[in-house]
């Protein structure tokens, strides 16, 4: 999956009013040195992350239990705690999946806003579930079939038929490169882009 660059960077000015990352910053004002500084940067994201992780986890299982305000609130803590930090550890090329996760920080936030959005249609918090279904949509680029599909079926919650039908005319255009989707829910798609074409002409 194709992924831009999101830069989550502390900014400093020195005399001259030219930014200073977060490393250079600290070996001028703290006397350690730029290596030294990042690794401290990347401990601290991957424990935020980790913990955040955590948070989540808990939150599907109070979605799988049906506990869907509860899981809700946990969501919106892993999006505070391991935001941040999943896009950092991300832009300095940061993989965890190789160890215990099994989801790259990045992979890992487009999921966590995936499920969030999910939570909120039962909750029928249609704006809510926009808003992160669009987070995910941002997130992976529009380059993600699965935030694609949620996307269309937060729409479809909303009855917003517009929404929708970009959302599955971008999910073909995703299968045409890649063919990521099997027949029958390939057909499903244009028979709904179809129906919402006819019914948004008439």
């Amino acid at each position: 999956l194709a992924r831009g660059t999101f830069h989550i960077t502390r900014i400093n000015m020195n005399l001259f009013g030219t930014p200073l990352s977060a490393a250079a910053a600290a070996f001028l004002f703290a006397g350690s040195s730029p290596d030294e500084a990042i690794n401290t940067d990347i401990a601290r994201w991957q424990q935020s992350l980790s913990d955040a992780r955590d948070i989540s986890s808990e939150a599907a299982g109070m979605a799988s239990a049906g506990k869907n305000e509860e899981a809700v609130r946990l969501y919106q803590d892993a999006m505070i705690f391991g935001r941040k930090a999943a896009l950092a550890l991300h832009e300095n090329g940061v993989d965890t999946s190789a160890s215990a996760d099994k989801e790259s920080p990045l992979d890992w936030l487009i999921a966590l806003y995936r499920n969030s959005a999910l939570t909120r249609i039962e909750l029928e918090d249609v704006d809510g579930a926009r808003k992160d279904a669009w987070g995910a949509c941002l997130y992976s680029q529009n380059a993600d079939i699965v935030s694609l599909e949620c996307l269309a079926k937060v729409c479809e919650a909303g009855e917003d038929d517009m929404g929708r039908l970009m959302a599955l005319k971008n999910i073909l255009q995703l299968d045409d490169k890649d063919s990521q989707l099997d027949s029958e829910r390939r057909r499903e798609i244009e028979s709904d882009i179809d129906s919402l074409e006819t019914k948004l002409i008439a």
